[in-house]
């Protein structure tokens, strides 16, 4: 593949919706999470919620806007939201375990060590929603 079809590629206007979606999944999780501290609900409990809410926000987006995925049946919705469950579950859990390691194991800062694992989870993402949840039929890789 020659660097121009790459660039071009890498800044197709899938990845300019993606940011687009992160940033309302992003801020719809922190609005709702303080808007349900507001509320006086347990932050624990505001946090799961938002959490939900949001991730269900990012998939609706992330289904129809970002990777405009077209299932034809319910067996392939409910594989799909399983897909994307799962990927979101094994990329938290890196966020999540991977900022351990950098601060624990190799006494790195914690705020680098989040927004380092922030980024590659992003791209993580990315990755696993083109290549593992919204999968195209016929897509070329």
């Amino acid at each position: 593949m020659k660097i121009k079809e790459w660039i071009k590629k890498i800044f197709s206007l899938e990845i300019l919706r993606y940011g687009v979606a992160g940033g309302c999944v992003t801020l719809s999780n922190a609005l709702l999470y303080f808007l349900f501290l507001h509320m006086g609900i347990v932050y624990t409990v505001a946090n799961i919620i938002s959490l939900v809410l949001s991730k269900t926000v990012g998939y609706l987006m992330n289904k129809f806007w970002v990777y405009r995925s077209k299932c034809t049946s319910v067996k392939e919705n409910v594989f799909e939201l399983l897909r994307f469950i799962g990927a979101r579950g094994f990329t938290g859990l890196v966020d999540f375990f991977g900022v351990i390691l950098l601060v624990e194991v190799f006494c790195w800062d914690e705020r680098a060590s989040k927004i380092i694992l922030m980024a590659l989870v992003i791209i993580l993402n990315y990755v696993l929603g083109k290549k593992a949840v919204f999968v195209k039929k016929g897509r070329e890789s």
